[in-house]
C-alpha cells in the first residue's frame, strides 16, 4: 500500500534494523570516519542508496535511502547517549540510565567508538536482543 503524503512510515523491525546495521557498518569510515578516508557527498548518496536496497531485499517495507539515513543516525544517536548514561558521562536524571546496552548496540558501538571497548559494566553486557526503545 501507497503511503500518504504527511504519513508516517511504518516502524522499523528488528529484521530491518539487523540489515540496516550489518549493510552500514562495513561503510562506516567511509559516511562517518575522518575527513581524509570520507567519501563526496555524491558518493554517501550512492552508498545510502545501496544499504536501502539490501533493507528493502527483506520484502517488509520499501525503505528509501533517506529513511534508512535518518533511522541509522537515530540508533547511532541512541546508542551513544546510552553508553553516556552507562558510563556516567551524562546526567543521570534521564531514561536512558536504566536501561540496558542491546547487542546491535554493541555492535554500533564498537565500531564507532571503539576507544569505548572494555569501558562497560559486565552487567551491561547484551542479555537478548530488545529493539523496541532504539
Amino acid at each position: 500500500m501507497a503511503q500518504v503524503s504527511g504519513e508516517r512510515a511504518p516502524a522499523f523491525t528488528s529484521e530491518e534494523l539487523e540489515k540496516l546495521v550489518d549493510v552500514v557498518l562495513p561503510q562506516y569510515t567511509l559516511l562517518y570516519g575522518p575527513p581524509d578516508k570520507q567519501v563526496s557527498a555524491h558518493q554517501k548518496k550512492d552508498i545510502w542508496r545501496a544499504i536501502s536496497k539490501e533493507v528493502r531485499t527483506l520484502g517488509v517495507h520499501h525503505r528509501r535511502s533517506t529513511h534508512c539515513r535518518k533511522r541509522w543516525e537515530d540508533i547511532h544517536r541512541w546508542s551513544k547517549k546510552m553508553v553516556e548514561a552507562q558510563l556516567g558521562m551524562a546526567s543521570q536524571r534521564g531514561r536512558g540510565a536504566r536501561r540496558t546496552i542491546t547487542p546491535l548496540m554493541f555492535r554500533i558501538l564498537a565500531v564507532a567508538y571503539p576507544e569505548l571497548d572494555g569501558r562497560l559494566r559486565a552487567s551491561q553486557q547484551p542479555q537478548g536482543g530488545e529493539y523496541s526503545h532504539i
